[in-house]
């Protein structure tokens, strides 16, 4: 907190007065309990010109203790300096209050000159006038450490939220770096079908795979979401299924197992792509008769599991568990980490019936009802 100069003064001013209003009326009370004769006015004069005194003194006190200090390693350099001070302290506080109540405001009530009088109040009070310059260096002191400890904090607490922010920024730009990857990564591929398709004068499946490889990618560039409601997820998923469905034809039958109930969940937007795409490269498209792949979503208490299992030959020893080669995979698996950390898992194995199964476990989470509405208008605009 700042204090302009004036507020400063204007507290000081009121603390001073305050104290030696205090102090005056108990030296009144004191001594008209003793039977001793003084008026209130006279007990005041006495005592609070002191207090205006130490309050004159206490900017200077404060400059020294700010240019002097004695919280570094210099403190054995500033200690005589301090020391100094406070005798020069004292000195100046004694000599402006015996001068002000003694011999200004109430003049001729001192009973002895001035230097002789300011001799006995040196003898008296010069400890105690020591203690008082000692304990305005020490305050000012614990003010600065709570100060800088605040202004410690106060930094602490920006750095930590730019941290943040740009954690949350290069998450961001590593999550749309690997989904990016997976669209030209399917993209090569289907145009290399294309191509295919071409040489052999196919030109009704060319133009067919073309227009719906069109419906795919619009889908894919206008949603740049990196989390989407399953249901939608699947809607993407069937586009690219009626792409490699016109290349494989009846070699590819695809079967889907998801419960209405998890139409709402919310999973990473092109999650199930690679992994049917690498299903159908590596299990489907390598035998003559084709096979079947089967898609399907499980909810176990509070986590979702995805699962795409193909009849082909499997994965090899060397791909299997947690690791693996291949872009869409290891893009998939790198994703996964990036949105949920630990908690999640994409697993390869061999499933008991025959052929690879990839089954992906992550938190359950409903799309919110906003971004279900705001998928809804995508979905309707994208349309065909």
């Amino acid at each position: 907190m700042k204090w302009s100069w004036w507020k400063l003064t204007l507290i000081v001013v009121l603390l001073c007065t305050a104290i030696g209003f205090v102090e005056g009326t108990q030296v009144f009370l004191g001594a008209g309990a003793q039977g001793f004769s003084i008026s209130w006015s006279s007990a005041l004069a006495a005592t609070m010109p002191s207090w205006y005194v130490l309050g004159l003194l206490l900017p200077p006190t404060i400059w020294i203790a700010r240019r002097v200090r004695l919280d570094n390693d210099h403190w054995l350099r500033a200690l005589p300096i301090h020391i100094a001070a406070s005798i020069v302290f004292s000195m100046a506080h004694l000599a402006g209050s015996s001068f002000l109540s003694d011999y200004l405001i109430a003049p001729g009530t001192a009973s002895m000159p001035f230097l002789q009088n300011l001799t006995r109040l040196v003898s008296i009070y010069f400890v105690l006038d020591v203690l008082y310059y000692w304990g305005f260096v020490g305050g000012w002191y614990l003010l600065d450490y709570s100060r800088r400890f605040r202004e410690r904090e106060r930094i602490a607490a920006e750095l930590a939220l730019k941290t943040s922010r740009l954690e949350a920024s290069l998450s961001r730009a590593n999550l749309e770096a690997l989904r990016m990857q997976l669209n030209p990564h399917f993209l090569f591929n289907t145009l290399n079908t294309v191509s295919v398709l071409a040489l052999k004068g196919d030109k009704h499946r060319v133009v067919r795979m073309i227009n719906r490889l069109s419906d795919l990618l619009r889908l894919s560039l206008e949603n740049s979401r990196q989390t989407i409601s399953l249901r939608e997820e699947l809607d993407i998923l069937e586009r690219y299924l009626e792409i490699e469905q016109v290349r494989f034809r009846e070699r590819l039958v695809v079967e889907t197992s998801v419960p209405a109930a998890l139409f709402d969940a919310e999973v990473p937007s092109l999650v199930l792509q690679p992994l049917v795409e690498n299903a159908i490269k590596h299990g489907i498209g390598r035998q003559i008769e084709g096979g079947r792949i089967h898609i399907a979503a499980t909810r176990l208490g509070g986590r979702l599991e995805l699962s795409v299992h193909d009849t082909g030959a499997g994965f090899r020893k060397e791909q299997l568990g947690t690791n693996g080669t291949g872009v869409g995979l290891s893009n998939t698996a790198a994703r996964l980490e990036q949105l949920y950390g630990s908690d999640q898992s994409l697993t390869r194995k061999n499933a008991a019936e025959g052929g690879a199964l990839v089954v992906i476990s992550i938190p359950f989470r409903l799309v919110p009802a906003e971004l279900k509405q705001r998928e809804e208008n995508e979905w309707k605009r994208s349309a065909p």
